[in-house]
C-alpha cells in the first residue's frame, strides 16, 4: 500500500468513527452481552486476585469498589423513567434465573477518573464464565466511566444463570488494566 492509499484509508476510517457516539455521557451504557450467556470456561490454572466477601470493599488507587447483596429471582420488574406508573417485567425463562449483584464504585481523589465498566466484571460458577446481561431497569443498573471527584455510582449487575445455581456458588471476578497496572479481585460468599 502506498502512502496516498494509506492516508486516504486512515482519513475515511477516522471520519466513520467521528459519527459514533455513546448513549451516556460517561461512555458506558451499563450493558454488556445480551442475555448474559456463558462464553468461555476458565483454565485449570488459578486466576490471581484479591479474595473478598460480598460487602467488602476493594480499594484501588483513586477508586473504591464494593460488590454486595447477591440474590436470585425468576423475574424482575422496573418502572419507566418517563412513565413511573408503567412497569415492565423481565422473565428469566424456563430453566434459568436472574442473579443480581449490587455494585458501588466511588472516585476517591480530587480529579476526574474512570470508574470500572461492566465489561470489567464477570460472573463465575465453577469453571463457567457469565457476562453481565442487560439490566433493563434504567434506575437500577450500574454505569461506570469517567466521573468527577467524589462521584459515587451504584446499581445492580444482572447475570442470567441456570436455575440450579446458588449465591454460594456464584463468584464475581473483576479484572482491569488501570494506570497503576493490572488489578484483579474475586467476590464470593466466603472470602
Amino acid at each position: 500500500m502506498d502512502r496516498r492509499t494509506f492516508l486516504t484509508t486512515a482519513a475515511l476510517a477516522t471520519a466513520g468513527l467521528a459519527g459514533c457516539s455513546s448513549s451516556t455521557p460517561s461512555g458506558d451504557s451499563g450493558d454488556n452481552k445480551p442475555g448474559g450467556q456463558p462464553t468461555k470456561t476458565l483454565t485449570d490454572q488459578p486466576v490471581p486476585g484479591e479474595q473478598l466477601a460480598y460487602g467488602e470493599t476493594l480499594d484501588l488507587p483513586r477508586v473504591s469498589v464494593t460488590m454486595s447483596n447477591p440474590r436470585t429471582m425468576s423475574r424482575y420488574q422496573w418502572h419507566h423513567v418517563d412513565e413511573p406508573q408503567r412497569t415492565e417485567v423481565a422473565e428469566a425463562g424456563e430453566g434459568k434465573q436472574w442473579l443480581k449483584v449490587d455494585l458501588r464504585a466511588e472516585n476517591t481523589v480530587d480529579r476526574v477518573v474512570r470508574l470500572p465498566l461492566t465489561l470489567d466484571f464477570k460472573g463465575v460458577v465453577g469453571e463457567t464464565v457469565y457476562h453481565p446481561g442487560r439490566n433493563k431497569s434504567p434506575q437500577a443498573k450500574y454505569i461506570g466511566g469517567k466521573v468527577p471527584s467524589g462521584t459515587v455510582r451504584e446499581g445492580a449487575m444482572t447475570f442470567l444463570v441456570p436455575e440450579r445455581v446458588t449465591t454460594d456458588q456464584f463468584r464475581v471476578h473483576y479484572s482491569e488494566h488501570r494506570p497503576s497496572g493490572k488489578k484483579q479481585a474475586w467476590w464470593s460468599q466466603q472470602s
